[in-house]
């Protein structure tokens, strides 16, 4: 069976990371085609859904052993910057300033007045404008390349916080497979800063290009790694092929 599911993850990456489910390798069924309706995905959460994902994180770290978890703010529409935003955790009785740093990131501390007064993340500025993703990054990577691993934790995160927003009958089809993170019956799509022609998975001497339907082609800043391949290990890289000037006229910025 063959099923599209836009859902609310990307994980973005970025990060909305939409979800389209492909045909399971181990499937014999036969090919059919199901579009269900996309969920809503707000531009901020209750505080108590971003300590989901912290959880989430602290629960499957050892994907990104030596990485931290920070999110990231994405602008929605070109020419947007963060320089003067401010972002902060409310509640009744909680007021917490959250720094944004000069590359739009920002880290999410564990407050538990702010928990139990039901918070919520507020950022200065219209809403629609930014979305916030998980950042998660391994430090000392060849330029130009994203590891296997921090991207599945980066989903992992993201799932956590996002899953309730889904609807029944996506939370009915997904949950039961393990969720988005852990089935080939989902495409989960992640940003890169630059367009791109293509993206190789690389594992010592094991190398295999992403298929053509694993890359967006509207929007050519998207891809979608196989999370769900327990054959490529976490310290598989991901090596992008930057697309040329000439080539990338027609191109726009991710909004994911």
């Amino acid at each position: 069976m063959h099923i599209i599911l836009p859902i609310i993850l990307l994980l973005s990456v970025s990060s909305s990371v939409m979800a389209g489910a492909g045909a399971d390798q181990s499937s014999s069924e036969p090919a059919q085609q199901v579009t269900v309706a996309g969920t809503k995905d707000p531009d901020w959460k209750r505080y108590r859904k971003m300590l989901d994902g912290m959880d989430a994180f602290d629960h499957y770290h050892s994907l990104a052993p030596q990485a931290d978890l920070k999110f990231i703010l994405r602008p929605q529409q070109p020419g947007l910057a963060t320089t003067d935003l401010k972002l902060r955790i409310v509640g009744d009785s909680a007021s917490i300033e959250i720094p944004i740093a000069a590359d739009s990131t920002f880290s999410v501390p564990r407050d538990e007045s702010a928990a139990k007064d039901d918070a919520d993340l507020r950022l200065s500025t219209k809403k629609g404008l930014f979305r916030w993703r998980p950042d998660i990054h391994t430090a000392g990577l060849p330029v130009g390349t994203r590891r296997l691993g921090d991207l599945r934790l980066e989903c992992e995160v993201r799932w956590a916080v996002d899953k309730f927003d889904a609807s029944f009958i996506k939370l009915a089809y997904l949950v039961p497979l393990g969720g988005v993170c852990h089935t080939s019956r989902s495409r989960v799509f992640y940003s890169t800063a630059s367009p791109i022609t293509g993206a190789t998975l690389v594992s010592g001497s094991r190398r295999e290009k992403l298929p053509v339907e694993r890359l967006d082609e509207k929007d050519r800043t998207r891809y979608a790694p196989p999370l769900h391949d327990q054959s490529w290990p976490d310290d598989t890289l991901v090596e992008f092929e930057l697309a040329t000037p000439n080539n990338t006229a027609a191109d726009g910025n991710s909004a994911n």
